[in-house]
């Protein structure tokens, strides 16, 4: 698709993809050049295709889930060389603002973000390299390695949530990729019963598959009454909300227990306003938690967890489309006939 000096790399703005042929990027002394082998669809992905991102103006470049080989080392790169396979978070924190300092670099003011992965090339520039860029080992693929950065947020979402052994969970969108890894890490964690809550029969299988006690279509079942009959008539422990959706959100309040512990993990469009019952968060004590982003640390951790097999990231990747039918493999997601699309250059 490209010579010795151009580059294809797709640009997004609300409800259009351009192709272009880009120059090849010029690497600073302790940036990276890598060749892009997979990169990987996401919920992001496909709301900022339908409407734009907040934070971006268009048109700007689009994906951020990859994993490849270096093409090119800057001169003062000390960990990496011309051949390995890697792969890289999205962002990279100053480590120096008020957030940082306070243990929250997923807050921070000066994030280093990185876009471009629906592309040929990617430029890994220096703090992305030093903080957050992985060497795969022999055993791993691509597209499992690229699932990283998603189940970063999941491992940092998890975190806020402190899961014991023996709590019950529910997972409202738990047919999405993020539901499937939140799924996968409750597990994980020795919670019983897991219960899957979704719309589309086909997403709920891979949840079966995965390890959920029960499954409920919420179009043919009360959430809220499946709920129930699975934890004595109380509610769950722990919910985790995973669609984006504001009903979804509300659902989420409904299934939990008196003096639960919900989380909303998906994102509304900006400027949503929820109505929730004030009455029930208040006299049943419920602790509500919204989660953003990921940690260097969490970003680590993710990687070993999927190094070491224990999430299962080729369950997530149900469909594969070269780079120039990216838009068709946004369209599988949105139509609920994907869970992630792998993206071939």
């Amino acid at each position: 698709m490209s010579d010795d000096n151009m580059w294809a790399t797709v640009f997004i703005a609300p409800g259009e993809l351009s192709f272009r042929q880009m120059p090849m990027p010029e690497i600073g002394p302790r940036d990276l050049l890598v060749k892009v082998n997979t990169a990987l669809t996401c919920g992001t992905d496909v709301k900022t295709y339908k409407r734009g991102h907040p934070k971006y103006n268009p048109p700007t470049l689009f994906g951020h889930e990859f994993a490849g080989d270096v093409v090119a080392a800057g001169k003062d790169v000390k960990d990496f060389e011309v051949g390995m396979r890697v792969v890289a978070g999205n962002t990279a924190p100053c480590n120096e603002c008020y957030f940082c300092k306070r243990g929250q670099p997923n807050l921070c003011d000066d994030l280093l973000v990185n876009l471009g992965a629906f592309a040929e090339y990617i430029r890994i520039p220096d703090r992305l390299v030093r903080q957050n860029t992985f060497t795969l080992p022999d055993h791993l693929s691509y597209r499992e390695a690229a699932i990283i950065e998603p189940l970063a947020c999941v491992v940092h979402g998890q975190d806020l949530l402190r899961i014991q052994p023996g709590e019950s969970v529910a997972i409202v969108g738990a047919g999405g990729p993020i539901g499937l890894m939140h799924l996968q890490l409750a597990l994980r964690q020795g919670s019983s019963p897991i219960i899957a809550i979704d719309v589309n029969d086909m997403r709920l299988t891979i949840a079966a598959t995965l390890g959920a006690t029960q499954v409920v279509n919420s179009i043919h079942e009360d959430p809220v009454e499946a709920v129930r009959d699975l934890t004595d008539g109380h509610g769950a422990d722990v919910v985790i909300e995973c669609a984006g959706v504001s009903d979804t959100w509300l659902t989420a309040l409904d299934v939990a227990r008196k003096g639960a512990r919900v989380e909303w993990f998906g994102g509304l469009p900006g400027g949503t306003q929820v109505k929730i019952d004030s009455t029930r968060v208040h006299y049943d004590e419920l602790t509500i938690f919204g989660v953003y982003h990921l940690t260097p640390l969490s970003l680590e951790r993710a990687f070993r967890l999927v190094c070491n097999g224990m999430v299962d990231a080729k369950a997530l990747i149900t469909h594969e489309v070269p780079l120039k039918n990216l838009e068709d493999g946004l369209k599988m997601m949105m139509e609920g006939r994907s869970v992630k699309v792998a993206v071939l250059p």
